[in-house]
């Protein structure tokens, strides 16, 4: 039975940084082949949650500024996410 081959991984830091530099486009944090992992990542990024050790901070903040969603593909699921401008301070 072969193996299957190993996917990169994900730089956060670099998709935060780069979501920044784009307000409102998706673009592909990656792909998962399990449907949990990537529901559970989409769900850390929409959040603000620590990814991977717990005691990591993520790139994704502040809470509330990035969108993401998952899709099947014909490997796995990928999640994607989007960064919304946010503005602290909103005057009627």
């Amino acid at each position: 039975m072969s193996r299957l081959a190993k996917r990169p991984r994900a730089n956060h830091q670099q998709t935060a940084a780069a979501l920044r530099q784009q307000p409102g486009v998706w673009l592909v944090v990656g792909d998962y082949r399990n449907s949990i992992s990537a529901d559970n990542l989409a769900r850390r990024i929409r959040c603000g949650y620590p990814i991977g050790n717990p005691d990591d901070s993520t790139p994704y903040l502040p809470v509330g500024a990035y969108e993401s969603r998952t899709e099947l593909v014909e490997d796995g699921t990928r999640v994607s996410a989007r960064y919304i401008e946010t503005r602290k301070d909103v005057r009627s």
